[in-house]
This record gives structure tokens, C-alpha cells and sequence, in this order.
């Protein structure tokens, strides 16, 4: 059977994304797309291991592990290591969960274009059979996800340090697994606060449109999204700081946020989050 190098490559870089942007959205990390592509390729060069003679399991499993390594650091870079470990323990087990989905369907359909070596899979696999893969196991971790989402989250003091517009601002929060206000478009967790925390954030004229949301909608940055609790529903206006950091002393927590921003037009002690995003 031969090994065509652009196949090996293509379909190498097409999982690594997948498994990249799976990892982020498990942890609640936020990954740009351009580092993501970029740790994607860099993944992909190691697979050309298989086309080397056969080395010894103590090697294999160094570059394996030297793999996901440079794929975290270039994908999720500006982490401390603590972060970075979690984060790699997450990808190790995401790429676990796709492989063996991946590798069982191939064996179900009989497939014998795909070849074992160099602890490194080839299977001249058809787009169909992997964007199959890549449904199922997306299913099987977000499944997961909710899982892990759906337990509650014990009562700790918070601290939410936001960063906009090169200001910064730090209130309390609390956790309340009942936000579960998405961004309808990206799917990203928003954080609940009153007008008055984030108001050394914006020009006191940029303030006074949060209140009036048919204006606010035409300003760059803002959007509106709806929401519902048991005594009102409505919309509420959201923005995407440029650093959210979540902070819990007691637990020791010191966590970077991809998150939205929504402001209700009323003071509140503490911003209020979903502790998923934790």
C-alpha cells in the first residue's frame, strides 16, 4: 500500500484543528483561530515519523508526547504551567476519545487502506468517513461536557478582573449555575454586571447608550442578545472584553475567561457567571 504524503498531511491537519478547538472549548480557554491553524500544522509534521524506520517504544512515545507539547504551547501560548498541564491532560484525552471512534469505523467498514507504524495511523480514509468521526466524537465530549457543566458548583468568593479598552476593572462575583446566558453566535458563557462595575471601562457617552439598545446596536462592539428569567425577559446588551480573569483564592483558582460581557442598567454588588466556565 503506498502513503501519499498530501492525504497524510491534509487529513493530519483537519483532525488537529478539530482536536485544538475541542480542547479550548472544554476548558473554557480561548484559542485564536491563526494559533490554532498554526499548532494544527505543526502536529501534522510529526506524522511523517511513519515514513522512517521502525524506532523503539521509549522513542515513540517521547515524540508523542514532544507533539502534543509544541501543539499546546503554540495553540494555547501565554499560559502559566499549571494551566498548560491541564490543558494538556484535556488534549491527551480528547484525541483518545476521536481516535478510537475514528480507528472503530474504520475497522467496521472493512476498510484495508490504512496501514500501523511508527505508533503513527494512516488510513486513506474518505472526507465522508472523517467528518462522520468528527460529528460523533464532538457529540461524545460535548455529552461529556454537559456532564461535567451540569454538577453544582460549591459557594467560593470570586474576584473578576476585566480588561477593556486598556482599562481595567475588579469586582466580586458570585456562581450561579443558573446564568446559562450564551453569545448566540459564537456560543461563548456571558458574565452578568450592573452598569456601575464597568463604568471606569467606557467614556461616560458610551455609557449612556447601554440604556438606549436601539442605538446601542449600531455601536461597534456591542450587540444584543435575548434573555429570560421568572420575572422578566427582554435583551441585553453584551461586549467582548479584551481579558476576562477569574479568580477564587480559597480553591486557588486563576482562570483566563473567553467570555461576553452583559450589562443590566442596574447597580449590582457582583457580576454573576456560570461556574462552567471554570
Amino acid at each position: 500500500m503506498y502513503i501519499y504524503i498530501d492525504i497524510l498531511l491534509i487529513t493530519n491537519i483537519y483532525t488537529n484543528f478539530f482536536l485544538l478547538k475541542t480542547t479550548a472549548r472544554l476548558t473554557h480557554t480561548p484559542m485564536r483561530n491563526s494559533k490554532c491553524i498554526l499548532a494544527a500544522l505543526a502536529g501534522s509534521l510529526f506524522s511523517l515519523v511513519i515514513l522512517l524506520p521502525q524506532l523503539n517504544s521509549a522513542l515513540l512515545l517521547l515524540i508523542r508526547i514532544l507533539t502534543a507539547a509544541v501543539m499546546i504551547i503554540i495553540g494555547f501560548s501565554g499560559k502559566t504551567f499549571r494551566e498548560t498541564y491541564h490543558i494538556g491532560l484535556i488534549f491527551f484525552f480528547v484525541s483518545f476519545i476521536f481516535a478510537g471512534i475514528e480507528y472503530g469505523i474504520t475497522i467496521l467498514s472493512n476498510s484495508r487502506n490504512m496501514i500501523w507504524h511508527n505508533s503513527t495511523l494512516y488510513v486513506n480514509i474518505s472526507m465522508a468517513t472523517l467528518i462522520i468521526s468528527t460529528i460523533i466524537s464532538y457529540a461524545a465530549i460535548s455529552f461529556f461536557r454537559y456532564y461535567l457543566d451540569s454538577k453544582n458548583a460549591d459557594d467560593y468568593k470570586f474576584t473578576i478582573i476585566i480588561t477593556h479598552n486598556g482599562k481595567t476593572v475588579v469586582i466580586d462575583g458570585i456562581g450561579d449555575t443558573c446564568n446559562n446566558l450564551t453569545d448566540v453566535f459564537t456560543g461563548k458563557p456571558v458574565i452578568v454586571c450592573g452598569k456601575n462595575n464597568i463604568s471606569e471601562l467606557f467614556d461616560k457617552a458610551e455609557l449612556d447608550f447601554i440604556s438606549e439598545k436601539d442605538e446601542l446596536k449600531f455601536i461597534e462592539g456591542w450587540r444584543l442578545i435575548p434573555f429570560s428569567t421568572i420575572h422578566s425577559d427582554g435583551t441585553l446588551p453584551i461586549f467582548k472584553p479584551t481579558g476576562t480573569i477569574i479568580k477564587c483564592p480559597e480553591k486557588n483558582i486563576v482562570k483566563t475567561a473567553d467570555v461576553y460581557i452583559g450589562i443590566v442598567n442596574r447597580k449590582m454588588h457582583a457580576a454573576v457567571f456560570n461556574p462552567k466556565i471554570l
